[in-house]
């Protein structure tokens, strides 16, 4: 059972770290149900567009975080050469021209490419919603400083301006997968402070418990699972645990899954220092330090995800 974090000023020190040692936990979702309703239907408008059309949604240089990438291009580390049976589509929110994030880091910051021109209004609700689910995820952030004894303001400051994106993935029938190795989502960590994913249009993810066991999760009507990323993992040392999961289809699911998640990525010019928290003692440090950036380049790298590795065929340009 999910350990659930109460963000509203009454969450317990010890649930909370016990929940970040999981890696996953509920919080009550502030993101109105009405709006998550309104950007799946015109998200399954999107993917339900033929390939053609929905190649003009594609964004170059971004390294696909931006814009639609198409199926059997993300690699799992785990997975060997067998990419995830998925399409995606990623979206943010600008920085101004002439911002030095956006100077110094041009891959980081893309122009968000909504397709507005393919299906209506879709632009609005996408960006209300990521509005919504940043300001959701700093509060939960700000809950999981005080639990850790640092102020809110620590973790906060290193997402004002981050590379926060959001993505949908659109997870086809397994009856049109290219072969039996094929599943939607192979096991794999996420590399960001935290993610949020409010529920999604079918069951699938599944998270490995520190036993050894795979767990069925699902966010309950008005919650989002929140799952550790890599960052936050560094940060405490690994007091919190950025914990595998994967998504797959039940045998007799016959259907496919759309799912929305936010990924809290900080500033790339952070410097991932351990932090020395109380009751750590002089324990040795597990991670050295590194930047931001550094993490998120090593680890698209590792998944296939950089512009450079892609064939001239799934490469992302209009």
């Amino acid at each position: 059972m999910l350990h659930e974090i109460d963000i509203d000023g009454k969450a317990d020190s010890a649930t909370v770290k016990a929940a970040l040692a999981d890696g996953f936990f509920l919080v009550r979702n502030a993101v109105p149900n009405n709006l998550l309703d309104e950007a799946y239907r015109l998200l399954e408008e999107f993917f339900s567009l033929t390939a053609e059309a929905k190649k003009s949604a594609r964004v170059p240089g971004s390294n696909g975080q931006s814009g639609y990438t198409p199926p059997l291009v993300e690699t799992a580390e785990k997975s060997g050469r067998t990419p995830d049976w998925k399409e995606l589509f990623h979206w943010g929110a600008p920085l101004p021209p002439g911002h030095p994030l956006r100077t110094r880091y041009p891959g980081r910051y893309p122009e968000p490419c909504m397709p507005d021109a393919l299906v209506p209004g879709i632009g609005k609700t996408l960006s209300e919603l990521h509005t919504r689910m940043k300001q959701f995820q700093v509060r939960v952030v700000g809950t999981i400083g005080q639990a850790l004894g640092v102020r809110p303001e620590y973790f906060e400051e290193m997402l004002e301006d981050g590379p926060v994106v959001n993505r949908a993935a659109w997870y086809p029938p397994m009856a049109g997968a290219p072969s039996q190795d094929h599943i939607w989502a192979v096991e794999h960590q996420d590399f960001d402070l935290i993610t949020a994913l409010p529920r999604a249009t079918a069951p699938g993810l599944q998270v490995l418990h520190r036993d050894g066991e795979w767990l069925a999760v699902d966010a309950p009507e008005g919650y989002a699972v929140v799952n550790v990323g890599m960052v936050l993992e560094r940060l405490t040392d690994g007091l919190a645990r950025a914990a595998v999961h994967r998504v797959v289809a039940d045998p007799q699911q016959s259907g496919g899954r759309l799912s929305i998640v936010q990924f809290c990525h900080p500033t790339p010019w952070t410097v991932l220092t351990p932090l020395r928290l109380a009751g750590t003692g002089d324990a040795p440090q597990r991670f050295p330090s590194l930047t931001a950036d550094a993490l998120f380049e090593r680890t698209m790298y590792r998944i296939n995800r950089l512009d450079a590795q892609q064939a001239p065929d799934t490469q992302q340009t209009r």
